[in-house]
């Protein structure tokens, strides 16, 4: 079969938007398909905005809000959770063009030197085929790339890597944004705790105006994969195409070799026809659609030489699903003379104290204050019809806040993604997770979530309901990584240091998927960094 493509990348991600930047500033006559399952999102359309902004309407735990992607969201029969420890997906992920940028809140943090090696810390998990000093210029590659905003004077930006190197060798590239007012109460008890408070790392890209609905910007401030790829549509690249409503189906193996990959089938959603895309035998297929669509493809693409799926000689693919389990403590206080309100749609206080080699063994965690308290939905009450006096009782009477923090989950071999029956609505196979949370890991979280209470009532708070406003939330799809881990050996993961299926010699996986520990924080700049680090190789 000739080859079409000097490269094939499935997804249209963060993974995929930058390995393909990447490609085509190197060499703009380079030539790419870049497939994608999910739809076209009208971004930055200010109708849309003011839709979500006037006729949205207050987020239960399982309740999605009102904006233009949620119809991209996995609907609850798309996936079978039949583990001890219930598994949810829906709101997790955008299956759309851009990926899950278009709902992400920005925040862009780095792992530490110590999520690198979890295994050799902690006997569990697993580590890294390289260290955080070796990522390090990719980290700020990315952060450049993203146009990430930070504090670089904070205790785990300014210190050294266990080599002796800088943790940062070059600042943020943009000065990070304020606290708020509302901020202070919570900063002040966290430093009587002996709590560092942090200033959340945000992707700004573009100019912000602030509007306080990140989860739809209506300008476009807040990095998203689409921005990149309306850029490399509209740029001087003849070779590069991007066809969304098409999902991969399964990739092609050379019958002789049985090494190279030579094709991915795909489908027309809107036609409903199969086509076939070729690459060359000196050229790449490259897997970017994030950590459940990743392992979903090398299953189905079962063959003579991998019955089990592409890559999955010793039972790896699918394996080791880590995510974050959210942990939250929610206080109540009857007043609010301040009239505070919650300005931006993103947390500006955070900390990374309680995230260190130190509490790595007892499940570290990321605090950072909740982006939606203390709030008062004012168009919802005008809807309502209520005066301004109403709405003044109700601001001054009373207010929340919440403190919050993702627990860092360890990779265990019987936590695992396997296809269920049947395809969604965007052909993409279902599937079925399987995971159990530990009896230590639930201990563990019981002890920061008492630390966290400490906080709530040193501020004056009560928590009121403990158990409504005091949990440890279902483990769920935001952050999932593992079901591709990268190792040095095909004995202990799918894929290796360079991001090559172990076993081929033209097939990468570039998605959360790959990271072999999941650390207490977002992943998403360590992917981005990933990325680049991925294409400099290639």
């Amino acid at each position: 079969m000739a080859g079409d493509y000097q490269y094939i990348i499935v997804g249209s991600g963060i993974a995929g938007s930058t390995i393909a930047k990447q490609l085509l500033t190197r060499n703009n006559q380079t030539s790419i398909l870049m497939l994608e399952a999910g739809p076209k999102v009208e971004t930055r359309n200010r109708r849309y905005w003011w839709d979500y902004l006037v006729l949205n309407r207050p987020s239960s735990a399982r309740r999605l809000e009102r904006k233009p992607y949620d119809f991209t969201y996995d609907l609850i029969g798309d996936f079978e959770t039949v583990g001890k420890t219930d598994y949810y997906v829906p709101s997790s992920r955008v299956q759309a063009y851009g990926g899950s940028t278009l709902h992400w809140g920005g925040w862009s943090l780095r792992y530490k030197p110590e999520d690198f090696h979890l295994k050799t810390n902690t006997g569990e998990g697993a580590d890294w085929p390289f260290d955080y000093d070796h990522l390090e210029q990719y980290y700020s590659e990315a952060e450049e790339y993203l146009s990430v905003c930070g504090d670089d004077s904070e205790t785990w930006n300014s210190g050294k890597t266990p080599g002796g190197k800088p943790m940062r060798k070059k600042p943020y590239p943009l000065p990070p944004y304020d606290w708020t007012e509302a901020d202070g109460e919570m900063i002040q008890a966290f430093r009587r705790h002996g709590i560092e408070a942090g200033k959340m790392p945000i992707a700004r890209y573009r100019r912000c105006l602030t509007t306080g609905t990140c989860k739809y910007c209506p300008v476009g401030a807040r990095f998203s994969g689409d921005s990149v790829l309306d850029e490399l549509r509209a740029g001087p690249y003849p070779n590069f195409e991007l066809r969304w409503n098409a999902p991969a189906l399964r990739i092609l193996v050379d019958s002789a070799s049985r090494r190279r990959m030579v094709a991915v089938e795909y489908l027309d959603a809107i036609t409903g026809k199969k086509h076939k895309a070729a690459v060359g035998r000196k050229d790449r297929i490259i897997v970017c659609s994030g950590a459940y669509e990743s392992p979903k493809l090398l299953m189905v693409s079962r063959n003579g030489k991998w019955p089990n799926g592409i890559g999955n000689d010793h039972d790896l693919l699918g394996r080791f699903v880590v995510t974050h389990s959210i942990l939250k403590v929610r206080g109540t206080l009857n007043r609010n003379k301040e009239r505070w309100l919650q300005e931006y749609d993103f947390p500006t206080l955070m900390s990374r104290t309680w995230d260190t080699e130190q509490t790595q063994p007892k499940n570290k965690v990321f605090l950072f204050k909740n982006r939606k308290l203390p709030n008062l939905d004012i168009a919802r009450l005008m809807i309502e019809g209520k005066s301004r006096k109403e709405i003044d009782e109700f601001q001054l009477s009373s207010r929340q806040t919440e403190l919050q923090a993702f627990m860092e989950e360890k990779g265990r071999f019987e936590n695992r993604l396997t296809l269920g029956r049947g395809r969604t609505r965007f052909g993409l196979p279902k599937m079925r997770i399987d995971f159990n949370r530990p009896e230590s890991t639930t201990k563990n979280g019981n002890e920061w979530l008492d630390k966290m209470e400490q906080v709530i009532l040193d501020m004056g708070y009560k928590v009121e309901n403990p158990e409504a406003d005091k949990e440890i939330g279902d483990p769920g799809g935001h952050h999932t990584t593992g079901t591709c881990r990268m190792a040095d050996k095909p004995t202990d993961g799918v894929t290796d240091g360079n991001l090559l299926v172990h076993g081929t010699d033209n097939l990468y996986v570039c998605s959360n998927a790959v990271m072999p520990s999941g650390s207490a924080v977002n992943p998403t700049l360590t992917l981005t960094a990933l990325a680049l680090r991925l294409a400099a190789h290639l």
